[in-house]
């Protein structure tokens, strides 16, 4: 397994990529099949919480009717811990878990495509980690899960519950992962694969941040009446891209960046360009600092604000809200 993973690796290159503080970051060079090596998974002295992401982006090119798309976690010595199959010519998903007494590959939940798959259009699998068996697969933004579980906890005297997705009743818990690999048959391509405690979002939109936002809110947590997917959804909307008011241009100052390993349960404040909402970076770090939840930030970010585009943007709201006062 470690000679293929070495293997793979080879076809991806790192590049400059619509994503914030991902531990990894990959363009795939439309290949079908590759492996992302993890690390200190099951470490909370490292990781700090359990959660963790895989975000795995693709296109189709030519009929996909024959296209399959399957993506699995693995433990070192490949046992599945969670995997998912999308099956484009039948319509139709499924989930595979490893049975607790007979170790076999079990088929978990099945459900219908909310869309089907057409040639040109781009795909994307996300599979969240909560807990060590709280996981959960969205593919296009739908949630494949469709049902839920009370949990109980204590806020001092205060007996408190929440609604979290299905517990995963596989023989390995996400906490002894080692590896995620997605394979794809027929005219399904992979072009990129993120991970980490992160949100990234499709390459197509970096120069839009509506559309980027958009797109990140309908796979967060925000209210299903609101356009998002709520207790199967990835990370709360409060995460998703900001954008200089209303327009297609980033806020050069990104106060609410996923926290991460690093940030103590904190969001981060990242200074980004306007342009593409690439982190802004010196001598190779990110410009970024450790935030709060109220928005605070150490730092204003002003010397990435450009000028020329605030202006563009300020006069045609003026001149919006004066056709509207007409």
């Amino acid at each position: 397994m470690v000679l293929e993973i070495l293997v793979l690796v080879v076809v991806g290159c790192v590049v400059p990529a619509t994503s914030i503080r991902c531990e990894g970051d990959t363009d795939l060079n439309d290949v079908q099949e590759y492996t992302q090596a993890v690390y200190n998974i099951g470490d909370l002295d490292f990781w700090r919480t359990a959660q963790m992401s895989f975000q795995t982006y693709g296109k189709f090119e030519g009929d996909p009717q024959g296209a399959v798309i399957t993506a699995a976690y693995y433990t070192e010595n490949d046992g599945l811990i969670f995997g998912v199959n999308i099956d484009c010519s039948k319509g139709k998903w499924s989930s595979q878990i490893t049975h607790n007494e007979t170790d076999e590959v079990t088929k978990y939940l099945t459900g219908d495509l909310n869309k089907a798959c057409n040639d040109g259009d781009e795909f994307d699998i996300w599979l969240k980690i909560h807990q060590p068996r709280s996981m959960s697969w969205i593919f296009n933004g739908q949630p494949l899960q469709y049902e839920t579980r009370p949990t109980y906890t204590r806020h001092g005297q205060t007996r408190v519950v929440r609604t979290r997705t299905l517990k995963i009743w596989t023989k390995y818990g996400s906490d002894m992962g080692d590896h995620f690999t997605v394979k794809s048959s027929g005219a399904a391509k992979l072009t990129r694969l993120s991970w980490g405690q992160c949100i990234s979002w499709p390459r197509s939109m970096q120069e839009n941040c509506q559309q980027a936002r958009d797109w990140v809110s309908a796979r967060s947590k925000k209210a299903v009446e609101e356009g998002g997917l709520r207790h199967f959804g990835s990370n709360w909307h409060t995460f998703a891209p900001q954008c200089f008011q209303g327009s297609k241009y980033y806020l050069w100052l990104q106060n609410f960046v996923h926290p991460d390993r690093n940030s103590r349960g904190f969001p981060w404040c990242c200074c980004v360009s306007m342009v593409t909402g690439e982190a802004a970076t010196e001598d190779g770090d990110d410009l970024c600092s450790l935030g709060s939840y109220d928005g605070t930030c150490g730092r204003s970010c002003m010397e990435f604000a450009d000028a020329e585009i605030v202006e563009k943007v300020m006069k045609e709201n003026d001149e919006m809200e004066n056709g509207l006062n007409l």
